[in-house]
């Protein structure tokens, strides 16, 4: 705002220059030498912006692809029952509105081509301290989801509690399955993989840090970073977590 306040101030000042030359020859050439200094800097400020300024971050591929590998698993595992995919995520303290808005956006537009599936999203409600620790109880995934009761799955980003097997939908039907990415690391869906409660569970790589920006395919990725289980491979990769 302030560079295009800058650019006409400097125009205005030139053409008053021109206005006055037959009134003031010097407070003209003075009018005029001003705005076209004015002009020369405003076009400096652009190519410096344009230059110099670093682009934009991209969205977190590290992130995204989380969100890529959720989404397949449910396409693979949801069969043909259309209805809502719940997205349910920590809150403010735990994950920024910029790393909710890649996970999400991943998911949807891998839906994308899947009418039968509306994505909505909700933010679980419990103390910080609880939430930075992944100490998330069962009653606060049941207060996130109350407004939708015939959801097709749950998608959680949160990880999950222990007893998530105990989970009850609001309508008081067979449950639908959780997906669940468990930041944290923890087993606490592998009782509920068993079961076939939790469908798939993803978690960070054990002893893996990420060092700056990712980049590459995303199947690479997920593999130099991320563990998936399944009911196929659930106690093989609660072995690597280290779960007794």
């Amino acid at each position: 705002m302030m560079y295009y306040v800058f650019l006409v101030g400097s125009l205005l000042i030139a053409v008053a220059g021109l206005a006055l030359r037959r009134r003031s020859d010097s407070l003209s050439r003075a009018l005029l030498v001003g705005g076209c200094v004015g002009c020369l800097a405003c076009l400096g400020w652009q190519v410096r912006e344009s230059l110099f300024t670093p682009p934009a971050k991209g969205p977190d591929r590290g992130q995204a692809v989380v969100a890529y590998f959720l989404a397949n698993e449910f396409l693979r595992q949801s069969g043909s029952q259309p209805g809502t995919v719940v997205l349910v995520f920590p809150p403010d303290s735990v994950i920024s509105e910029e790393s909710r808005g890649v996970f999400a956006g991943t998911f949807s537009r891998v839906l994308r081509g899947f009418t039968e599936f509306k994505v909505q999203t909700v933010v679980l409600s419990l103390p910080d301290k609880a939430a930075r620790a992944g100490n998330i109880p069962l009653k606060a995934f049941q207060q996130a989801v109350t407004n939708y009761p015939t959801a097709t799955a749950y998608v959680s980003f949160a990880g999950v509690p222990g007893d998530i097997g105990e989970f009850t939908p609001p309508e008081r039907r067979p449950g639908p399955g959780f997906f669940v990415f468990d930041p944290w690391g923890t087993t606490n869906w592998l009782s509920a993989l068993r079961k076939g409660n939790v469908r798939t569970a993803i978690v960070p790589r054990p002893g893996v840090a990420r060092d700056g920006e990712v980049s590459g395919e995303p199947n690479a990725i997920f593999e130099r970073l991320y563990l998936m289980a399944t009911p196929a491979t659930a106690d093989r990769i609660a072995s690597e977590l280290g779960a007794r």
